[in-house]
């Protein structure tokens, strides 16, 4: 219990952080209620290895997990207005949402993204992780490692086209929520 408390005070550290990311992404009412249940999302369904990269919380990790909570938080919100609500009943017409398989799916997901990552040559790998897991914009990396800023843009733009290429049916899976062709 200790080990886990731990890692996701080093997550909480970058509160602010997160409740920014999540205006980033259009929510401004609800920010705070998305991170915390960023926090229980990852509490339940992440390790320590997988959120934590050189003693930091991973900025890519928590930019898909706040996504998906998210875009949870919306489709709830969607299925609540499509009812029709009335005074007298409204707390029973509430949706019993189960979020458990969409997170587990999306866990599975990310692991697999892991997975190809750990396939690339130590270039990319380092200059992926560089750029996903830290704050570090193309330009700083390129000033940190004195590598031209174009050479970083373009092996950049191919890693992401060879992620998206080889985990395109995945993703797809994962949009349709067919989480059991994932494994």
């Amino acid at each position: 219990m200790e080990k886990t408390a731990k890692w996701l005070r080093i997550v909480a550290k970058d509160h602010d952080k997160w409740i920014k990311l999540v205006n980033d992404l259009g929510e401004f009412n609800f920010a705070e209620d998305i991170v915390q249940e960023a926090y229980i999302v990852l509490y339940k369904y992440t390790d320590e290895e997988s959120i934590i990269k050189n003693g930091k919380a991973s900025k890519g990790y928590m930019f898909y997990t706040l996504r998906s909570v998210l875009f949870q938080f919306y489709n709830a919100k969607k299925k609540l207005k499509r009812q029709d609500i009335n005074d007298t009943n409204f707390f029973n017409q509430i949706p019993d949402i189960d979020n458990s398989e969409i997170e587990e799916g999306y866990n599975d997901f990310c692991i697999m993204l892991d997975k190809k990552v750990d396939t690339f040559n130590w270039y990319d790998k380092k200059l992926w992780k560089l750029y996903s897991q830290t704050d570090m914009s193309i330009r700083k990396i390129a000033s940190e490692t004195k590598i031209s800023w174009v050479s970083i843009f373009n092996s950049l733009k191919n890693i992401k086209n060879d992620l998206r290429e080889d985990l395109k049916e995945d993703y797809e899976d994962w949009k349709n929520e067919d989480y059991e062709h994932l494994k």
